[in-house]
């Protein structure tokens, strides 16, 4: 994998991210309230400025009520295991 295939698999976990977000109704700050991750780092993340650690795309799909695997799972083109 390179870094560009890494750059698409990020985008696509931060669009589910914050899709399910909106979904739930959740403002950037109560995300951050509810995730421990500040709410300019999540929106800094969703629009593609920063990239986020595994740690905290965990911690932002808990706080949502998701598995790592669902956001892996949004991305197009990723071979899913059985």
């Amino acid at each position: 994998m390179d870094y560009r295939e890494a750059d698409r698999i990020l985008v696509c976990v931060m669009a589910k991210l914050q899709k399910e977000r909106k979904r739930q109704g959740l403002s950037l700050k109560k995300l951050g309230a509810n995730s421990g991750v500040h709410r300019t780092t999540i929106g800094l993340m969703e629009s593609g400025q920063r990239s986020p650690s595994l740690v905290v795309c965990l911690r932002l799909a808990d706080a949502l009520g998701l598995r790592l695997g669902d956001l892996l799972n949004s991305v197009p083109g990723q071979k899913r295991r059985k």
